[in-house]
């Protein structure tokens, strides 16, 4: 318990699956945490849990981050966490994909991180230390083709991660910046994905005996609560030398060619 008393987070992409997890957890161990989510109305019920205050959020755009940032700072006089969580998921190979989803996915996946680090960064350096949690996936590394452009926006985050813990680390900011890179986790972001799946799949090019099937977005062996763990970690001074390192939770998903039922 109290493992991380006293520190202020803003965890985004709150309002269930695995932000919600991070964001109970987080208040159970002693955190403040303005939760936030662009779906005020699921998320709400957060904000009845003690510790945790709840606002509308729409991380690709930046006024809304300067809004919510200022919040933190106006009500608890600190920033010591970010969990930059939100993001969108689409099918889509690399010539079947639409051009909208696309750019949905890069707005809110790639921008909404970067705009997160850019408005957490100055309160963190004011206050002399930080952690920041950027939610990647195992498609930044595993070639998910029939998700490309997912794929694409998670290896995005993964290297934006570098970028950030590097300037922290060699302007000697005593703020820590790590990515984690679940496997598949039973969230309601994948609730939608096999339908889209069963719609998408007949356009894309599968070769003979593929893997990929109406219901591999199924094939889920993880809890929301496995990558709240380490969330936790990486917030709390227990991770004080993490530093731009990439977190698998994956089952062995990216190092066997086999699934995991």
């Amino acid at each position: 318990m109290n493992r991380v008393a006293g520190k202020v987070a803003i965890v985004t992409g709150a309002a269930r699956g695995l932000g919600r997890a991070d964001a109970l957890l987080l208040a159970e161990e002693g955190a403040r945490v303005v939760a936030t989510d662009i779906d005020a109305e699921a998320g709400r019920s957060l904000g009845s849990t003690p510790g945790i205050d709840f606002l509308a959020h729409d991380v690709s755009r930046e006024e809304d981050w300067r809004r919510v940032v200022a919040y933190a700072m106006g009500q608890y006089g600190r920033l010591d966490v970010l969990v930059n969580n939100a993001g969108v998921i689409h099918v889509g190979d690399p010539i079947e994909f639409d051009m909208g989803e696309w750019r949905h996915m890069s707005a809110v996946n790639i921008d909404g991180a970067m705009l997160g680090c850019r408005h957490a960064l100055p309160e963190m350096i004011n206050g002399g230390s930080g952690s920041i949690i950027n939610m990647a996936s195992i498609g930044a590394r595993a070639g998910l083709y029939f998700y490309a452009g997912y794929c694409a926006t998670k290896g995005a985050i993964a290297a934006y991660t570098k970028s950030v813990a590097v300037y922290c680390a060699q302007n000697r900011l005593n703020i820590r910046c790590n990515s984690i890179h679940p496997g598949g986790i039973d969230t309601p972001i994948n609730a939608g994905l096999a339908a889209e799946m069963a719609v998408k799949l007949p356009r894309m090019r599968i070769p003979p005996k593929s893997p990929v099937s109406e219901d591999g977005p199924k094939m889920r062996f993880g809890e929301p609560q496995d990558v709240a763990w380490m969330v936790l970690y990486l917030a709390s001074d227990e991770s004080k030398f993490m530093n731009g390192s990439e977190i698998y939770i994956d089952n062995t998903s990216t190092i066997t060619a086999a699934a995991i039922p």
